[in-house]
């Protein structure tokens, strides 16, 4: 009987699916755009969780190229966008539809489309249902809806000064410096772990920028700016929450504790809940130091104050959401900010130069032309403390910035932005054609799709090449960046809902390859019996063994061995 209903149900399932699927593919027709579908959304729970195991069969079983898999197949893995790239517009065009039972996602390849797209924010706006789960510390500006989001984003903005950047730029450089101390302090035979010291450089820096923590690398203690040290610190419980972001997103931290929780889940608890103390306390702090006219922390924090006029008005009952002031934040609100930032912003970054740095591994000669900038724009010195590097150079620094850029144009870790089509959007142009889309559809702009068309980058669009950003190659001090067409590279997104931590993200960058490459380099380590070119192969492939959980990562980075060695 139990066997029958399990039956039952499961056939009722697949009848409802392939329904709703041909509902959805008869309403896609109707826009006269290609159509591939799909028998199952990309984002639903269940593939979330199966479909590692399914292409790991696939590979046993079958073990046929990628490319001969059928479309329905190929669109349903969660990794397309890098895997096909620019092979989609090739075949469909600059507009198609991906269709499964779940909904339509119209598919952009088109520049003009994209800012189009983009700079009519309330027409495409963002789907804040699929943000919600960000907000288990308050509304942010990830998460709040077009009414609630002007306000949201002046806040959020408000941080982000040239006064910041400079505090980014010195940040990064010292704790650069500390980290390149331990490379070199080890065997050159030990390999360095790149992704755990890239993870602590970034969690350092945002701690500092937020807090003003500074991290003793010896002892791991914490001093603040009165001298005090303190074992439960920002930083500290940051990391833990960041750690573990899904797990709460998905279980309020307030039930992870309790006699009956086990250890590993309580100090999670514990650490969620301190973070929101700390914050609170920060935020006192700041609204006291402005209150009195005192210099405040100069970090993240006091332009949130400051410019909210929050100081004026904050009082005990802030944190329970309600509005403290017209046009400000509660408490609440900028603890889901803080959080936001903290989370859209460590972990893309630290996966940006993860890659940057094992592409530079496995290309010495990219490696040699970043040295000769920097030590013509900073100055040759053996021994130039990084403290000392004003951040007037962060602008000269062309080449830095074109590895960092071109690492993103074909591994963003963000693999797009879609947005959702409102009753205003009720046409697109893209190209000669005008579209009408029905209110609810899913507009996504392909961004590795367009950061790896041969139109726009190349013939060699599909390789990792920096020196296509520079112009005017060859004389340092002299050379330009590229500026893109708009709408062919937007990995930080475009128009008014961008990201704000863009030019953070680019000063750490580009602060970090600088100070590694002044006098440095990294050289693989070799296997047994293996030659320089098969272990740059190896690092090569690494770099392309990708997958996409939330942000697109390398699977095996820990795989490819290598150290730090002076010039």
């Amino acid at each position: 009987m139990i066997i029958l209903l399990l039956l039952s149900s499961a056939l009722a399932y697949l009848i409802w699916t392939t329904v709703c699927l041909e509902l959805n593919v008869r309403k896609a027709r109707a826009l006269q755009v290609p159509v591939v579908r799909i028998p199952i959304s990309a984002e639903s729970n269940l593939w979330v969780i199966i479909q590692p195991l399914v292409w790991k069969i696939l590979d046993i079983c079958v073990g046929i190229p990628w490319g001969s898999y059928p479309d329905f197949v190929r669109f349903s893995h969660r990794n397309w966008h890098f895997l096909e790239k620019s092979r989609p517009t090739e075949r469909f065009g600059p507009v198609w539809a991906l269709v499964s039972p779940a909904g339509i996602s119209l598919h952009v390849a088109d520049p003009d489309a994209i800012v189009e797209i983009y700079s009519r924010w309330k027409d495409f706006v963002r789907p804040a249902h699929k943000y919600g789960m960000l907000a288990f510390y308050g509304p942010s500006v990830f998460t709040v809806g077009l009414d609630d989001w002007p306000r949201h984003r002046k806040a959020v903005a408000a941080p982000f000064s040239e006064g910041l950047m400079n505090l980014v730029w010195k940040e990064t450089l010292q704790h650069t410096q500390g980290m390149l101390q331990d490379w070199t302090a080890k065997p050159q035979a030990e390999s360095i772990n790149l992704q755990e010291n890239l993870r602590a450089l970034t969690f350092d820096v945002l701690a500092a920028t937020a807090s003003q923590e500074s991290r003793s690398r010896e002892t791991g203690s914490v001093e603040l700016q009165n001298g005090e040290a303190k074992t439960e610190t920002y930083r500290d419980t940051l990391h833990v929450v960041l750690e573990n972001a899904i797990l709460l997103m998905l279980v309020p931290y307030r039930h992870l504790k309790g006699a009956f929780i086990p250890r590993g889940l309580a100090r999670i608890g514990r650490a969620a809940e301190s973070f929101k103390s700390i914050l609170m306390e920060m935020v006192r702090e700041e609204r006291e130091a402005l209150d009195r006219d005192s210099a405040a922390s100069g970090g993240l924090l006091t332009p949130l104050v400051r410019a909210l006029g929050l100081h004026k008005a904050f009082s005990e009952k802030a944190d329970t959401g309600e509005k403290v002031k017209r046009g400000a934040l509660s408490a609440d609100e900028i603890l889901g900010n803080v959080f936001a930032i903290n989370f859209a912003g460590h972990d893309t970054v630290m996966i940006a130069l993860t890659f940057a740095l094992m592409l530079l591994s496995a290309n010495p000669d990219v490696q040699e032309w970043l040295s000769e900038e920097i030590t013509t724009i900073i100055g040759k010195e053996r021994y130039l403390e990084s403290y000392d590097w004003s951040y007037d150079e962060f602008p000269k620094l062309v080449r830095c910035q074109a590895v960092f850029f071109e690492t993103l144009r074909l591994f963003a870790p963000i693999t797009g932005v879609p947005k959702l089509a409102t009753e205003r959007a009720t046409n697109l142009q893209v190209g000669d054609r005008l579209i009408s889309i029905p209110p609810g559809t899913e507009i996504f702009p392909i961004l590795l799709g367009i950061q790896t068309d041969a139109r726009y980058w190349g013939e060699d669009s599909y390789e990792w090449r920096p020196k296509r950003w520079v112009l005017h190659a060859g004389i340092i001090g002299k050379e330009e960046l590229l500026v893109p067409r708009k709408g062919t590279f937007f990995p930080w997104s475009d128009g008014p809902q961008n990201c704000v931590g863009k030019k953070f993200s680019i000063v750490e960058g580009v602060a970090v390859l600088a100070r590694l490459f002044h006098q440095h380099r990294l050289r693989l380590l070799e296997n047994d019996d293996e030659t320089e070119a098969e272990a740059r192969k190896r690092a090569l492939d690494c770099v392309d063994d990708v997958n996409y959980n939330l942000l697109l990562r390398m699977n095996h980075p820990e795989r490819i061995k290598m150290c730090v060695e002076a010039r």
